[in-house]
């Protein structure tokens, strides 16, 4: 069985590095937002059954946890919050016992990812145990699929791009760092705008390069919002 997994931490203390562009406030609602594109884009590549039999989500935040019951997604509560990567080795555990096979690890602040991009992802299990999609600069990870979900430790943050690829090396793992998903499979020079899951947003640069983009979700129309409160603002200073 093929699981993705979707660990969301609490709205209110998401995004910090973006605190010298956007209040505490609009930081919250942006997680928000992120959070429901890529759940969106998550359950509609289950609805689709071309590959991933079951969504998995695992936090603390409220909302969260309500959405998750009313839309009858498999959600585990976390009692405390510590880091991404033990928020991941909780529900590694706890995907296993349900009996999940394989396990891809996608976080909330990758709002361009499509299904396509899921499920094209989600085929690489056949060939690889293990595969990272690394982030916008190519250091930390923004996607990890395993199989079986146990078989290496994840460690998310700067240089864990790196790590996993060392991690799975070290147990004589095949293992593929993937730069672009879709029709043109594998690492590309615009693989960055293609693959939504490359395009995380944790910097103003980040918030910007993603608005360069243009795709059609939540957290592209409120980007712009954002954009134009600030321009608004500058004008009447």
């Amino acid at each position: 069985m093929i699981a993705a997994l979707l660990p969301v931490k609490i709205f209110t203390s998401s995004k910090q590095r973006l605190a010298g562009l956007l209040t505490p406030q609009e930081r919250a609602l942006l997680a928000r937002t992120m959070f429901e594109d890529v759940f969106a884009a998550l359950r509609e590549a289950q609805e689709m059954k071309q590959g991933l039999d079951l969504l998995l989500v695992v936090t603390a935040e409220p909302y969260v946890l309500s959405r998750c019951r009313q839309e009858g997604v498999t959600v585990l509560e976390e009692r405390e919050q510590l880091s991404h990567s033990d928020s991941v080795k909780l529900a590694t555990r706890w995907a296993a016992r349900l009996g999940a096979t394989s396990l891809l690890s996608v976080p909330i602040d990758t709002p361009a990812v499509t299904p396509r991009e899921i499920l094209s992802l989600l085929r690489e299990h056949r060939k690889f145990p293990v595969v990272v999609v690394p982030s916008a600069d190519g250091s930390g990870t923004n996607a990890l699929l395993r199989t079986p979900p146990d078989v290496i430790d994840p460690r998310f943050g700067p240089g864990s791009c790196k790590l996993h690829v060392q991690a799975a090396e070290a147990k004589g793992l095949p293992c593929s760092v993937f730069h672009s998903i879709g029709p043109s499979t594998g690492p590309t020079s615009n693989g960055l705008k293609n693959n939504g899951l490359l395009n995380d947003i944790d910097t103003p640069e980040d918030l910007a390069h993603f608005l360069s983009l243009d795709r059609p979700c939540r957290t592209t129309e409120l980007a712009r919002q954002f954009l134009r409160a600030d321009r608004e603002t500058a004008a009447c200073l």
